[in-house]
């Protein structure tokens, strides 16, 4: 127990947010896109890691990266780093707070990246927005009602209240389940 809250003070201070930020954020080589990308040869864009076949590869990327910027693939956003920071963001808004409850697993790897997908980026400015570790039968998850990780949570930030828990990282219902979230907030 003690190893597991050790871990999770790590993983909080690094920013859990992006626990997943060191790690590659890419399998394939974006300038050599059908080869396999190594993940000792790397370099940061946009403060995520990109990993290459190659040092050539990793030259070419650098010295124009916008130009195979979008061959990266879906990218973790960035994150605050708790409830109470993304609750009193949101209250500047007035917007919704969507609270991203998440495990050291793969399914919540793959959340992390599903919700970096470029059709969310409207959402993800009309939202504060905080990935942190769950923790089964802590404070935080018993409020918002969670038993497992990945899950997501809009949260009304006036009243501190789950507005929709969200358990499928598609686009589309995330997307209609934050203008739902902003209806309810505006008709207060």
């Amino acid at each position: 127990m003690k190893a597991l809250r050790v871990v999770a003070a790590v993983l909080l201070g690094a920013g859990f947010a992006w626990a997943f930020q060191g790690k590659p954020v890419n399998d394939m080589c974006p300038v050599k896109t059908g080869e396999a990308a190594k993940p000792g040869i790397t370099t940061t864009f946009n403060g995520k890691t990109v990993a290459f076949c190659c040092n050539n590869c990793k030259n070419t990327f650098e010295a124009d990266p916008q130009r195979f910027a979008s061959k990266i693939g879906p990218q973790p956003r960035t994150a605050l780093n708790s409830i109470s920071d993304a609750l009193k963001a949101a209250q500047e808004g007035p917007k919704p707070a969507m609270i991203l409850f998440m495990d050291a697993g793969a399914k919540s790897k793959m959340w992390s990246e599903m919700l970096g997908d470029k059709e969310l980026d409207e959402v993800f400015a009309k939202v504060a927005y905080a990935a942190v570790l769950f923790e089964k039968g802590s404070d935080e998850a018993k409020k918002y009602s969670i038993s497992t990780a990945p899950v997501l949570v809009l949260v009304d930030p006036t009243e501190n209240k789950s507005l929709k828990t969200i358990t499928s990282p598609a686009a589309k219902t995330i997307k209609t389940e934050v203008e739902n979230a902003i209806k309810k907030l505006t008709k207060k």
